[in-house]
């Protein structure tokens, strides 16, 4: 069975969280929003019934094709009236391949390209080659092995993979090295869909700090237009923590599995049913049982009672993710949840350790407040920001904690010693020290903190002549500073020579716009404190780097719509600085170079490269009238 070509497999961005987000691809069967889980259906045996499973949000599935083949009876059936029909569900499903079962039972009867083939002519929309199995217990060359053998069964369905979905499956066991050099050979192959595979053991176990590594080394060494899919990952526990890694996709039996052995998932964790006084208002089965009358339910009834418990809570988690991501409060969300077991606290902290790559795709700003809680929060990638920001100015002091107030610098520092002195000052965000030009700029005033000034804090005394001349001005400083920050060294300067017009609202003190005698060169956004280029502030910057910062090239037909306030779409970006972070504001130039907009960033200049569907950049300012 073939599929159209844009039924092949390719991410649309919607919403977004650093590595999360919400995105959707096409199959032929259907779209599916991400992130989602594909619930694991026997074809021999029906747990619950196909409608249940949709009215809980059910999308999509994912069943075994080495189950149907090697059932001669299920077989005949799926060859002559399609997989959909024996499965009875008319949307995506995906098929695997038996290499589960090779990993448990031992070698298959079956070779990959017959698999492969037998997936596609049943019309599975997502078929799966017979990849190698590893497991953290396998040596570097064993799971180095596995991991070229899998890229060569890839590449020898490649003419199978030209007109159907083929998953690729990323390998290498517990070594990151293995895990990268796989997601960059199944990148660079014609798997349409990338699932993570060999973490079963790990999740079992409670490794979750090794999964961390293995999931965060495995996206960012991802093409970002393909799903990633965390194989055998659906325990609402650790969702949260691995679609905050980047992971859209998750498939799990675990749902029958727990109902079998008389467990329940819950958000946090699991339960024995045993130990159940009371069924939580959220369950389905809340209205229809009492906790001892599910108790002494005859086992079927009451395993089929626990599975739809189970799945219910797997969609109700993934709900929330999704909202969280829609609010920007999922880092938040995954921080206090890691505070539910050991185990998901200590692979938060080993995220931490990777502050400084997750940074690169963190946006400039987000719509909800930045949380502090503890010392764990200077760790994360907007403190990580700041320190790398503050690094790059050199020596700082410490501005005394009586200069320090809730809505912002003290005037009379800045007015009294600031501004009579040529320090680098800083002041403390929780124990994140802050440079004195960002106390207005994301995340410093639009955050919750603990404590915002830690009792073991003691700043600088500062002796200064008053009635000395003022050397320098704190407004413009800090637009100069901003503008270093947002469009690369120099830029301040560039944009803001002394005898710039810095207009200051009346009403709150704050920067408004930035003038010259061309006119507003740009603007200081309320919300998050950074600024905003006009086409005049962006034709500086583009004469100042060569147009290489913070630049998005386009096709000449893109340069044509987007020089009238049009949108920016991946598939027409020809080039851009890998560099640009997310809600920053960008240049669109044509092929020439030449300026034709100035628009806000939806992506990372990485993603931008890899993307081929959706908005890229949303346009503010433009060169030419409707």
């Amino acid at each position: 069975m073939s599929i159209l070509g844009e039924e092949k497999i390719t991410m649309e961005l919607l919403h977004r969280e650093g590595l999360a987000r919400i995105g959707r691809f096409n199959t032929p069967h259907g779209r599916i929003d991400t992130p989602n889980i594909m619930p694991v259906i026997n074809p021999n045996i029906r747990t619950l019934p196909m409608e249940t499973m949709k009215k809980m949000g059910m999308q999509c599935l994912i069943t075994n094709s080495y189950i149907i083949r090697r059932t001669p009876e299920l077989k005949e059936k799926v060859l002559r009236d399609g997989l959909h029909s024996v499965v009875g569900f008319d949307g995506p499903i995906m098929t695997d391949s038996g290499t589960f079962q090779s990993y448990v039972y031992g070698d298959v009867e079956f070779q990959n390209t017959d698999t492969v083939k037998f997936q596609v002519d049943i019309g599975s929309d997502i078929s799966t080659i017979l990849d190698i199995f590893t497991t953290p217990d396998h040596t570097f060359e064993e799971a180095s092995n596995a991991v070229y053998e899998t890229r060569r069964r890839m590449d020898e369905v490649s003419g199978i993979a030209e007109s159907a979905n083929i998953a690729g499956p990323i390998q290498g066991s517990i070594y990151p090295d293995l895990r990268r050099e796989s997601a960059i050979l199944m990148s660079r192959s014609q798997a349409s869909y990338l699932p993570i595979g060999g973490v079963v053991p790990l999740l079992e176990q409670y490794r979750y700090s090794e999964l961390v590594d293995i999931i965060l080394t495995s996206k960012i060494n991802s093409d970002f237009a393909r799903p990633v899919h965390l194989f055998g990952g659906g325990h609402p526990m650790f969702m949260g923590m691995a679609v905050l890694l980047g992971v859209d996709m998750f498939d799990s039996a675990s749902y029958v599995k727990y109902a079998k052995d008389d467990r329940l998932l819950f958000p946090e964790g699991t339960r024995d049913l045993k130990e159940i006084v009371e069924i939580p208002i959220w369950s389905p089965l809340h209205d229809r049982f009492t906790a001892t009358e599910l108790k002494s339910l005859k086992d079927e009834e009451r395993k089929k009672a626990l599975a739809e418990h189970n799945l219910f809570a797997i969609y109700m988690e993934l709900g929330e993710i999704r909202e969280r991501i829609r609010e920007q409060t999922l880092w938040q969300y995954v921080e206090g949840k890691a505070r539910s077991h050991p185990s998901l606290m200590n692979a938060f902290r080993r995220i931490m350790d990777y502050s400084h790559v997750i940074e690169k795709y963190t946006e400039l700003y987000r719509k909800s407040p930045f949380f502090y809680f503890d010392s764990l929060s200077s760790l994360s990638p907007y403190g990580r920001r700041i320190e790398k920001i503050r690094e790059s100015g050199g020596n700082y002091v410490k501005i005394h904690p009586r200069y320090c107030l809730p809505a912002g610098l003290d005037q009379k520092f800045i007015r009294r010693i600031y501004e009579h002195s040529d320090r680098n000052f800083m002041f403390p965000l929780g124990e994140i020290m802050v440079p004195a030009e960002m106390d207005e700029s994301y995340p410093v005033q639009q955050s919750i903190v603990s404590e915002r000034i830690p009792g073991s804090y003691h700043g600088d005394e500062f002796e200064v002549d008053e009635e000395s001349a003022r050397s320098r001005y704190f407004p413009l400083e800090k637009i100069r500073f901003l503008a270093d920050v947002q469009f690369g060294r120099g830029s301040g300067k560039a944009l803001f020579p002394d005898g710039v017009i810095i207009d200051i609202s009346r009403n709150t003190g704050r920067i408004r716009t930035v003038r010259n005698g061309e006119g507003i060169i740009a603007t200081m956004r309320a919300h998050d404190g950074y600024l905003a280029l006009t086409m005049t502030g962006g034709e500086i910057i583009r004469r100042l780097h060569g147009g290489i910062r913070n630049r998005v090239r386009v096709t000449e037909e893109s340069a044509t719509f987007n020089s009238v306030g049009k949108s920016v779409f991946f598939q027409f970006i020809v080039e851009c600085d890998p560099d640009i972070i997310p809600y920053n504001d960008v240049l669109v130039v044509d092929q020439g170079d030449n300026l034709v907009a100035v628009g806000r960033a939806l992506a990372s200049g990485r993603e931008m490269s890899e993307y081929r569907k959706g908005t890229a950049v949303v346009i503010n300012h433009h060169v030419r009238n409707n």
